[in-house]
């Protein structure tokens, strides 16, 4: 049928949108176009909506399977509910049957062991009985030897052996013989038992053949002969049934290779020594207990140095020296004249402190050195006040023991002896000898008064009244014994030790001010003239055992008290032992705002003592656990030493200075020591300076302790590791030598002692003996010993340096190389290999490592 052209007919759209005119009725172009647009357009939006449909389907699909695994998963536990009864019965059911079968097999294996033990019978004279061998195979390609016993009798060959040991190890018995120990080879025809010797251990080795085209030798085919019953007659009794020369020619190698090897010691040891376990002590270092150890570190080594600057202690106490151990002209001497050679010039200068010899050389430094220190109207260079205030009164006080009442009171041991020398004395008209104490005691203390100082003492007090600045004279009477209660109740004196002896705060004592309004000559006038009157007494004479000058100042510059003690101490045999003690302090540390901020850093210091002590201990303790030792082991350890130790001294240093030098403030320590109203006269510092240099003592510990405890992080390092493992291992063999050597030098330091003591004061005890005794290994030796007796003083130093310096050292040193070698050998494990990842995971906490991982995993798969 044939269509019309389009320009003949009009475009109509009435067919737009009718979809049902049956195709046969289009007869024009454009009608068909648009026919054909409807359809596509219609397909279109049937797709998009087939699409929408479908993913919707698939969100119900993902919803009704999500749904499902819910509803299973509730069932799941619901059944697990229901049946959780069930499964524990059925779950002790299967223990207890487990456990029934194993008793019944442990009976089973006792009953086999006592059925098929073959009773002891009798052996026949000349023979030896074989029940049970010893069959050791290595197999092909491994290094693990394995051991199985054979059960056998009289009539078991070789041949049965192996074949039963081949078919137990699943190899062919054509491949393998049984060998001796001896390395002999066993022919199958043999018995089992004619293959060892009387008393040889019965054990075969399971080998492969060797291919050798060889002939055996003939020392071999006679070690390996059977024995023949008929040649066994012929032999006399006694006599081995086997080629005893054959035999021990061929074992002549194996059996003397131990002895052979025992005579090299090195290598017989290194083939008996065992590698070591793996050490985990890398797991137990951390990084955050590394960062707080070093922390607790730097404020330990800040707060110290701050609180107490290099050199600040030692030159305060260096001015007080200077000034008091100087030598000074007489009255009338030249100001300047007993400097240089001059000072020993005695009838002009005044010897200086640790020169003073006699009771005369003490009065004249009390009459002429003290008060040109103290009491200058007008000086004409600097003085001590110059640049230390001086801290009300100075204190002489002494110690007197009692005058004997009897010639033989005192006398320990020579009672009879002092009497017949009296007797002698008598007869011949010469002077009585006397004991007297040779060391103060409650017993022997002097304690009765002196009552022309104390009448003359009363006199010039009340003759004193006036301006409490002007008068020099303090309240304490000298003429009345003090004691030690009553001194260090009021005055605060303590106990001081001298070079001879350790004397308490009793004793006779007169205090004068140092700092007076007007120091002119009368005051030294007034001062003299007491001594006078102390000196006609014999307030200081053959009973006294120790003069004591005591007094306290202030450093302004450094802002620094100092507490000085200077001792004369006289023994019974006439000499004399100047000593002196200047010791710097702070009495209160709790004012200024840094020493605020010192004091918080303590505190900082004490919680990180704390933790260390909890949560550092506990770690510690479960890694000991972890690694199947007891935790106890740690504390006993350099690891747990150290930090029971510095927990300790940290705790005791802080709750130390908080109760002593907390309260009162420093007014009130000013106030009491300077005394304006009288009241109770010279105070004393020591006991308090001895607690402040005892806290910073305290300090060093911590530092020490601190520095032996950071050396443990450094093991993390391999080499480091070793050489801790070294010195460990030759702890042992330097405490087994050292405890050789203390027998020699104890023995050493008692013959010098009885050598030297008796005219060099380095050697007058034991004590002193053992100092002298190290100074000498470091080469200081005591000039008085070689002017004494060169032979004996040569022959020591040359003895105890071959004992200690030449042999003991390098005894130590052989000690230390030979641990280090054997832990090099032995300590096979790989040092760790510290990369980017091993870094990371080590220092960071296990969440930070799984963050890590999460954001850059292609970095972490990278590196692996």
């Amino acid at each position: 049928m044939a269509i019309a052209n389009s320009g003949a007919v009009p475009f109509d759209d009435d067919l737009d949108g009718n979809l049902d005119i049956d195709p046969d009725d289009i007869t024009e172009v454009e009608m068909a176009r648009q026919k054909i647009k409807q359809l596509m357009h219609e397909q279109e939006r049937a797709a998009d909506y087939e699409d929408r449909l479908t993913r919707k389907l698939q969100r119900l699909d993902a919803d009704l399977a999500s749904k499902r695994e819910q509803v299973e998963g509730l069932q799941r536990s619901l059944n697990l509910e229901r049946n959780k009864f069930a499964e524990e019965y059925r779950s002790e059911k299967r223990e207890r049957e487990t456990k029934a079968k194993t008793q019944e097999e442990r009976i089973r294996e006792y009953l086999t062991e006592v059925l098929y033990t073959k009773p002891k019978q009798k052996e026949k004279r000349g023979e030896f009985h074989l029940d049970t061998v010893l069959v050791s195979f290595v197999k092909p390609n491994e290094s693990f030897r394995y051991n199985l016993a054979f059960r056998v009798d009289s009539g078991t060959t070789v041949a049965q052996l192996r074949n039963s040991a081949c078919k137990y190890w699943g190899v062919s018995s054509e491949y393998f013989i049984l060998r001796t120990m001896a390395n002999n080879k066993c022919q199958d025809d043999n018995k089992v038992k004619d293959c060892f010797k009387q008393g040889e251990i019965a054990q075969l080795r399971l080998e492969m053949k060797r291919e050798s085209a060889e002939p055996p030798s003939e020392e071999e085919l006679k070690a390996i002969q059977p024995k023949s019953k008929k040649r066994a007659g012929n032999r006399s009794k006694g006599k081995p049934r086997y080629n005893a020369e054959g035999v021990e020619q061929i074992q002549k190698f194996v059996e003397n290779y131990a002895n052979q090897l025992k005579k090299m010691g090195g290598v017989f040891f290194l083939l008996k020594l065992r590698d070591s376990k793996p050490s985990e002590h890398a797991g137990k270092i951390n990084l955050r207990n590394i960062l707080i150890y070093t922390a607790l570190v730097i404020l330990s080594g800040y707060v110290y140095v701050v609180r107490r600057p290099v050199g600040e202690a030692y030159w305060c106490a260096k001015g007080i020296q200077d000034y008091l151990l100087v030598s000074t002209p007489r009255l009338g001497g030249a100001t300047g004249s007993c400097t240089g050679a001059m000072g020993l010039d005695r009838q002009h200068c005044v010897p200086g402190f640790e020169d003073v010899q006699t009771f005369d050389d003490i009065w004249d430094w009390l009459n002429y050195t003290v008060p040109e220190i103290f009491w200058v109207d007008e000086p004409t260079s600097p003085i001590l006040h110059t640049y230390n205030q001086l801290l009300g009164y100075f204190s002489i006080r002494v110690q007197n023991v009692k005058e004997p009442t009897t010639p033989t009171e005192f006398c320990a041991n020579n009672a009879k002896l002092v009497a017949d020398f009296n007797a002698l004395a008598d007869d011949g008209n010469n002077l009585s000898i006397s004991c007297f104490p040779r060391a103060l005691s409650d017993a022997n203390r002097r304690t009765d008064a002196y009552p022309e100082i104390s009448s003359y003492w009363r006199n010039q007090t009340m003759q004193s009244q006036g301006d409490s600045l002007a008068v020099v004279r303090g309240l304490s009477d000298p003429g009345l014994f003090r004691s030690k209660e009553l001194n260090r109740e009021r005055h605060g004196i303590s106990n001081i030790e001298g070079l001879i002896d350790t004397y308490d705060a009793s004793g006779y004592s007169v205090d004068y001010r140092m700092t007076v309004s007007d120091p002119d000559e009368h005051i030294r006038i007034q001062y003299r003239s007491d001594l006078q009157v102390f000196r006609d007494a014999g307030w200081i004479g053959t009973t006294t055992r120790v003069v004591i000058m005591s007094f306290s100042t202030y450093n302004h510059d450094y802002d620094v008290w100092t507490a000085s003690d200077f001792l004369f101490e006289i023994p019974p045999d006439g000499d004399l032992m100047p000593s002196f003690s200047v010791k710097p302090f702070k009495p209160r540390i709790y004012e200024t705002r840094d020493e605020l901020t010192f004091t918080y850093i303590d505190y900082v210091r004490l919680a990180i003592a704390i933790y260390i002590l909890i949560f550092v201990g506990w770690a510690e303790r479960q890694h000991k656990v972890r690694n199947h030792k007891a935790g106890f082991y740690y504390h006993i350890s350099l690891s747990g030493i150290t930090d029971l130790g510095l927990v300790i001294c940290i705790f005791v240093t802080v709750v130390w200075r908080t109760v002593v030098f907390h309260d009162p403030p420093t007014a009130s320590y000013i106030e009491l020591a300077d005394d304006q109203d009288r009241v109770n006269g010279f105070r004393s510092f020591r006991q308090l300076a001895w607690e402040y240099n005892t806290v910073f003592i305290l300090d060093g510990i911590v530092m020490v302790f601190l520095m032996y405890r950071m050396i443990t992080f450094f093991r993390l390092s391999h080499t480091i590791y070793l050489q801790w493992k070294a010195i460990g291992q030759a702890l042992k063999a330097f405490i087994f030598f050292t405890l050789i050597f203390v027998p020699a030098i104890a023995g050493f330091i008692v013959v010098s002692t009885a050598l030297f003591g008796k005219y060099i004061l380095g050697f007058s005890s034991l004590m002193r003996t053992s100092v002298s005794t190290f100074k000498l290994t470091h080469g200081d030796l005591h000039p008085n010993i070689l002017d004494r007796d060169v032979v004996v003083g040569v022959i020591s130093a040359m003895a105890l340096y071959l004992l200690l310096t030449f042999f003991l050292m390098n005894v130590f040193i052989t000690i230390f190389v030979d641990a280090y070698y054997v832990i090099r050998l032995t300590c096979t494990q790989p040092a760790e290999k510290w990369d980017g990842q091993r870094i990371r995971s080590w220092a960071l906490p296990g969440v930070c490592v799984s963050m890590f991982q999460a954001v850059w995993p292609s970095q972490v798969e990278g590196r692996d």
